[in-house]
């Protein structure tokens, strides 16, 4: 099927694949965050032709959606050509353009108590940078999955995942129990606008909190191998007792840990935290770089409590947008 966009010369061809991937394969900067229905950031206004959601309307769909016929372009497929309003941006054009193909899990090793590190192995040759996220297709689960890569893209054939096991969570659940060892699954990807830039000459901040340490280890990896000119990198992760921490066995391996690489953890219950920093992540950072955090590139990822918090304080230190970098996952 054809997709043409209101307003300009622009077309491509969907298939039977969901818009937005579709478009993000074809290398246009269709707008988008989360990639699995939940953001809404993917609007579009259908003008012309028929679709159809192949897991059920999202209910992050409004009436006012419903009134003015917008549709999220990464849960819906065409069933006729169509012409789409939709605004596209070049910030939003893929570094990699993704692509969709089979995965095998060969190994799962525990991070901590309900994380655990899934490796996958592939005969893809797709690219992509540290800090992106791919979307997993699980057998029995409606729709696909967004989690963040560990590794930076540099491992052939490898798609490494830093996973939470969510309590009652459908998808993780059968990730957990029913996806074994030699299993085959599909991986589409990479997706994601929060990956590394490289050093520019300002120091960088990573903040993780649980399973959002997977794209930060990914970047603090891609960081140790990066041309530095004498920046510094500061990871913090957020848990609330001693037994979520994680982050700095994945550091200390790394040339430039204790130099130039540092790590810190806050932990926000009010038992037993250790040596460790007592509250919210968001707040051990402004502690520690006050209003310093004008002049780094800040990179989080975490749960929708956590990323609300950043968000907040990057507003209120006035951190200029061209230097914040996240995907949005709720």
């Amino acid at each position: 099927m054809k997709i043409s966009v209101q307003g300009s010369d622009t077309a491509f061809e969907c298939g039977d694949d969901y818009i937005l991937r579709a478009a993000l394969g074809e290398g246009l900067g269709f707008p988008y965050e989360c990639g699995s229905g939940s953001c809404g950031n993917c609007r579009f206004e259908l003008i012309e032709g028929d679709i159809i959601y192949p897991h059920g309307t999202p209910s992050i769909l409004t009436e006012k959606d419903a009134a003015r016929n917008r549709h999220l372009a990464c849960q819906c497929k065409p069933t006729t050509d169509l012409s789409i309003k939709v605004r596209l941006f070049s910030e939003y054009a893929p570094l990699h353009q993704p692509s969709t193909f089979p995965a095998t899990l060969t190994d799962v090793i525990p991070v901590t108590h309900d994380i655990y590190e899934f490796q996958f192995e592939t005969d893809a040759e797709q690219p992509f940078s540290a800090g992106q996220y791919a979307l997993i297709e699980l057998p029995g689960v409606p729709g696909d999955r967004a989690y963040s890569m560990c590794n930076t893209g540099t491992e052939a054939r490898r798609w490494d995942f830093q996973i939470k096991k969510v309590p009652n969570g459908k998808a993780s659940v059968t990730l957990f129990d029913d996806v074994q060892v030699g299993q085959q699954v599909h991986l589409s990807g990479p997706y994601g606008r929060g990956y590394f830039r490289g050093f520019r000459g300002r120091d960088v901040v990573l903040v993780a909190g649980g399973s959002g340490l997977s794209p930060m280890v990914s970047i603090a990896r891609a960081a140790a191998t990066a041309a530095r000119h004498g920046e510094q990198v500061f990871f913090y992760y957020g848990g609330r007792g001693l037994v979520d921490l994680a982050g700095e066995a994945f550091l200390t391996p790394l040339e430039g840990y204790g130099d130039w690489m540092h790590y810190a953890a806050a932990l926000s219950d009010s038992g037993d935290t250790g040596s460790h920093f007592k509250g919210f992540v968001h707040d051990l950072v402004k502690s520690a770089h006050g209003d310093t955090l004008t002049g780094m590139d800040v990179y989080f990822a975490g749960p929708p409590l956590m990323g609300a918090a950043m968000e907040g304080m990057i507003r209120e230190m006035k951190i200029p947008s061209d230097q914040v970098f996240y995907d949005r996952f709720y």
